[in-house]
C-alpha cells in the first residue's frame, strides 16, 4: 500500500514542478504563483505548500527531471557519436517536438528559459545552482569525451552547453511565428562554427 502511495506523491510532486514550468514559460515570474499553479495542476495551494516550500523549489525539481531527461537522451545517442554531435542531435530533437507543439516542456530550450525565471526569481546568478543540477548529464557526456579528465569533461560539456544556448536565444528572440526550420538552422550553424574553431 505504501508503494502505491508514494507513487501517487511523486505523481503530484512532479505535476506541481511541471505546471509551476508551463507558467513560468507563459507567464513568466510575475504570473507564478502558488494560486495560478495550484490551480493548474489541479490542487490545492496547502497541496502545494506540502512539497514545496517555495516557487524556486518547484523550479529546481523540474530542472532536475529535465536534467534526468536529457541526460537519457543523450545516451540513446550511439556511443560513437562525439559530444557536440550528440548534443546538437538531442537539441534539434527537442527543438523539433517544440515546434511541433508537441513537449515543449521537455525540451533542451526549456531548461535555459526556466533557469532564466529562476534567476529572476531569486535575484541572484542561478547559473551555479543549476550547473549543479546538470550533473547527470555531465556524468553521461564524460565517456564522450575520451582523454579528459573531469576537468576537461565539464569544460567541453559547458562549451556544446553554451553553443546550444546560444542558438536557442537567439531563435527565441525572433518574433512570432518562429520558423522551426530557422531555428534548426541556427543549432546547425552554431555547432559548425565550433568544429571549425
Amino acid at each position: 500500500m505504501s508503494g502505491l502511495r508514494e507513487t501517487k506523491k511523486a505523481a503530484t510532486r512532479a505535476t506541481l514542478a511541471r505546471a509551476a514550468a508551463r507558467l513560468a514559460l507563459d507567464r513568466g515570474a510575475e504570473g507564478l504563483t502558488v494560486a495560478a499553479v495550484s490551480e493548474a495542476a489541479g490542487v490545492s495551494p496547502r497541496t502545494f505548500h506540502n512539497y514545496f516550500t517555495s516557487m524556486e523549489e518547484a523550479l529546481v525539481e523540474f530542472i532536475v527531471d529535465r536534467a534526468s531527461s536529457l541526460a537519457e537522451q543523450l545516451n540513446a545517442v550511439p556511443a560513437d557519436v562525439g559530444l557536440f554531435e550528440a548534443v546538437e542531435k538531442v537539441v534539434l530533437v527537442g527543438l523539433r517536438r517544440d515546434n511541433g507543439g508537441h513537449g515543449e516542456l521537455d525540451s533542451f530550450a526549456t531548461l535555459f528559459r526556466i533557469g532564466d525565471v529562476l534567476q529572476t526569481l531569486t535575484g541572484v546568478d542561478a547559473r551555479p545552482e543549476f550547473t549543479e543540477h546538470l550533473g547527470p548529464v555531465f556524468e553521461t557526456v564524460h565517456p564522450r569525451v575520451s582523454g579528459l579528465d573531469e576537468f576537461g569533461s565539464q569544460v567541453a560539456v559547458n562549451a556544446a552547453v553554451s553553443v546550444a544556448r546560444t542558438a536557442l536565444e537567439t531563435y527565441y528572440s525572433l518574433p512570432e511565428p518562429r520558423d522551426g526550420a530557422t531555428g534548426e538552422e541556427l543549432v546547425h550553424r552554431a555547432f559548425a562554427v565550433v568544429r571549425l574553431a
